[in-house]
């Protein structure tokens, strides 16, 4: 990994993660494994019940085949939020867009992610049919913009597709 590349993943502080679906949720769960503080947004507060509920599950299912502990399972709960305003990006150094395939929506939220995210922050798409260059135009910041395709269920999978832009740099690739 390059020193560019370690000093992105270092500088990470705090996640967003806009969608509170099934990937959405699943994305959240693996970054507060890894130890960092999420917020997941979804403008639905019964969307953000059923994600913090199936995160709740999911943990809970580690901890019945003993892969973590119980108190592994409430710490890495502790470290996700759950929001309704794309605010709530403010003081993020990661964000992913996981929100369904409409791209005028897409647009809309990552517009919104542009305007909150910490200048140099990476905004990353979970699109799977959609143009990462194209959707990077819909910020300001197209070489910090990637495309991180995650497979269902997000928790279990150790795989994610990561997709370049035009425009994106090779530090955030990496």
């Amino acid at each position: 990994m390059s020193s560019d590349a370690v000093s992105i993943v270092e500088n990470i502080q705090k996640v967003t993660v806009v969608g509170a679906g099934t990937m959405g949720n699943g994305i959240a769960q693996v970054f507060a494994s890894s130890g960092y503080p999420v917020t997941i947004i979804d403008p639905f507060e019964a969307s953000l019940e059923r994600a913090r509920g199936a995160i709740d599950h999911s943990l809970g299912r580690l901890v019945k085949k003993e892969k973590i502990s119980a108190e592994d399972a409430q710490t890495i709960l502790g470290r996700v939020s759950f929001e309704t305003s794309i605010a709530s990006a403010a003081g993020s150094q990661w964000a992913v867009e996981a929100i369904p395939e409409e791209e005028k929506l897409k647009e809309e939220v990552l517009s919104g992610l542009d305007e909150h995210v910490e200048e140099g922050g990476v905004i990353a798409s979970n699109t799977s049919s959609i143009s990462i260059t194209r959707l990077a135009s819909y910020t300001q910041r197209p070489e910090r913009f990637v495309g991180m395709h995650f497979m269902n269920p997000v928790p279990m999978m150790k795989l994610v597709e990561v997709i370049r832009g035009h425009k994106t740099e090779d530090a955030v690739l990496e």
